[in-house]
């Protein structure tokens, strides 16, 4: 026996040595990874930031790569995640919102309303959105609303047109929201009824020279109660939209700050609307009149009716009702176009489905216990909004990724998926790694802020792994076209992972 001794060890050998080279074949890629988190570690970019990165194969929750994995930190928009996917769960991807037409009092045989009209909002953001089609319009809510009137053979309201926003809180905005924030569109608040977006636009004529008066020319739509204080001023030639709107909600003072690029004229800056539902209001009450129905009385919120100790309780009735696109196409665009309004709206309406609050705190109980009750652990976890412009979120990479792992086991997930933006084809993810094996492959939410740039989703590795992955980064000092593409290298690398 001793006489085949030499040949075992000879074949044993030869096994290790294949194993090693299948080993090494296999792991190169991630070693590859792992080499690149090793430069960024001594980046002078980064030397003051703080980031984190993990990717992990979805079926078994192997770790393909990580770093600084449960730090918390500032996520961005990427925080829309969350929301959209429990929302999905929680609400249901056919989820509608309902607005409705109610009036209070009684309606004689001479067609005269004796008592309110009211627009009963449902908490929908898409009323006026240029994103849906034209069934959105306020023009085509508002006609239905009308027909509805001659319907009933209303052609008379001894009263007032009322805007109900009631099913959500007065507050339209996270508590922890920037007062550099909070005049613009981008954090314009949700309210239980919402109208184009919540924005208006302002357009500025640029001055001859840099650093002269740049002159406020018009707006849209045209709102004679508000007050402008303008201090735009000329800057250099493209050099963009640096307008900051100072202003609060219910409050009809802004105050403008910042620079237009020279030689521009007409150019549009948008803010935040200071009260949509008072807004609706007029605006309905001004489409009806020009239809020729008479109003006795002007139009009015409910917030402003209680505040006054006015408040109608008579009974009310349904004449009318408008529902909104389905759930799935609202998160569509929330995530592929990052719109805050929309990841709010859906943030509130969790919160009063769950508890008939609608309220943000409320709805972030019900996003928390839903992802608690998943198996995600969600120690050292803060969540302040449902859209991510608050410097207050705080979540780890490894979290960011294990949801996102839960998320694929979900029902509708299909729609969730649909809503991410893919690389080289669509939203945040348009002009990053085109001509690379992860274009129209990776489907990832990005989240841009000052000093915050963060990406998380989706990708099919080069083994064919569906793997789910998380980049965060706080707190760095180059620019963002200095920062991307060296994020943009650990998301190729992902990719190329086997």
């Amino acid at each position: 026996m001793r006489k085949f001794i030499p040949y075992i060890i000879v074949v044993l050998s030869l096994c290790q040595a294949m194993a090693a080279k299948a080993q090494n074949t296999t792991s190169g890629t991630s070693k590859l990874l792992e080499d690149e988190i090793e430069l960024l570690k001594s980046d002078a970019d980064l030397k003051h930031a703080a980031w984190s990165i993990l990717a992990m194969e979805t079926a078994t929750g192997t770790i393909l790569a990580e770093y600084n994995a449960d730090m918390g930190l500032e996520p961005a928009s990427v925080l829309k995640i969350l929301t959209t996917g429990a929302a999905i769960s929680l609400l249901g991807s056919d989820f509608t919102f309902t607005t409705k037409l109610e009036y209070s009092g009684t309606i004689d045989s001479n067609g005269t309303l004796h008592g309110n009209l009211y627009i009963k909002g449902g908490g929908d953001p898409t009323i006026g959105s240029k994103r849906f089609g034209k069934e959105v319009s306020t023009d085509s809510i508002f006609s239905d609303f009308y027909n509805a009137l001659r319907k009933y053979k209303i052609r008379h309201i001894a009263g007032k047109i009322i805007a109900d926003a009631t099913i959500y809180e007065d507050n339209p905005l996270a508590y922890s929201w920037s007062w550099e924030d909070i005049g613009n569109y981008y954090a314009s608040g949700t309210w239980g009824l919402n109208c184009n977006e919540n924005l208006y636009r302002l357009y500025f004529d640029a001055g001859a020279t840099v650093s002269s008066p740049a002159i406020l020319s018009s707006m849209e739509p045209n709102m004679s109660d508000i007050t402008f204080t303008n201090h735009v001023i000329t800057g250099k030639s493209g050099s963009g939209d640096n307008v900051v709107i100072f202003g609060a909600p219910y409050s009809n003072e802004r105050l403008l700050e910042g620079t237009v690029p020279l030689g521009k004229k007409h150019f549009d800056v948008d803010g935040s609307l200071p009260d949509p539902p008072s807004i609706m209001a007029v605006s309905f009450l001004q489409f009806i009149q020009q239809k020729g129905i008479l109003v006795d009385s002007s139009s009015t919120s409910m917030r402003e009716m209680i505040w006054q100790g006015k408040s109608d309780t008579n009974a009310r009735q349904t004449l009318a009702f408008y529902i909104s696109p389905k759930l799935s196409d609202i998160i569509f665009h929330t995530n592929m176009k990052s719109v805050n309004l929309f990841a709010e709206a859906i943030l509130k309406m969790i919160g009063y489905t769950k508890s008939q609050v609608g309220s943000s705190g409320v709805g972030i109980e019900a996003i928390k216990n839903f992802y608690i009750n998943k198996g995600i652990d969600l120690d050292g976890f803060d969540m302040e909004d449902g859209c991510g412009l608050s410097r207050k979120n705080k979540i780890s990479t490894r979290q960011l990724a294990e949801i996102l792992c839960m998320l694929r086991k979900e029902k509708d997930f299909a729609a969730f998926e649909k809503s991410l933006p893919v690389a080289g084809k669509s939203g945040g993810m348009a002009s990053l790694l085109t001509g690379t094996v992860a274009e129209n492959n990776m489907k990832a939410k990005t989240g841009n802020m000052e000093k915050i740039k963060s990406y998380a989703g989706y990708v099919k590795n080069a083994a064919q792994k569906d793997v789910a992955f998380a980049i965060i980064v706080n707190n760095y000092t180059c620019s963002n076209a200095t920062l991307r593409p060296k994020l943009e290298k650990l998301m190729l690398l992902i990719a190329q992972t086997k």
